[in-house]
């Protein structure tokens, strides 16, 4: 059931859509709208999308289409709550997610070919100036490490 459910999920990011999906270009910036985002110099993509109910999920795809990272689909975020998700020209995303105060940075590990998360509340990290100005009045979020 599971693997079921993840597969559904999977195809339903990189081939399905009901409506019209958008396509644009991103090097660096805030993403705050569904669409499929071509990403830096590696041709890589992010897919933002709702599954169901408003949940939005993303993944980052190779040009090819293989998934390199996807969101949990049980950490889902929605325009019905506070999210902030942010791309560096590193090829690094970095996201809040209120739902869940689920605070992580998707870096590229270019030694192991592939993205790590870093929960940037506890650990320090030097995170995007444009991405910490937006975050820093947030209450819930006055003890994160990376925010000080």
């Amino acid at each position: 059931m599971k693997f079921t459910l993840f597969l559904f999920v999977i195809l339903s990011l990189t081939y399905c859509s009901s409506e019209k999906s958008k396509h644009n270009f991103i090097q660096e910036g805030f993403i705050n709208t569904n669409a499929t985002y071509s990403w830096g110099r590696t041709q890589r993509k992010i897919i933002v999308k709702n599954i169901e109910n408003s949940c939005k999920v993303f993944a980052i795809t190779n040009e090819n289409g293989k998934i390199l990272y996807q969101q949990p689909i049980n950490m889902t975020f929605s325009d019905n709550h506070y999210w902030l998700c942010y791309v560096d020209d590193k090829e690094n995303l970095y996201y809040y997610n209120s739902d869940y105060n689920d605070a992580k940075a998707i870096m590229w590990n270019s030694d192991l070919k592939k993205y790590e998360e870093k929960y940037w509340c506890s650990t320090k990290i030097n995170l995007p100036v444009e991405f910490k100005n937006e975050l820093k009045d947030k209450a819930t979020l006055s003890n994160c490490l990376s925010l000080k």
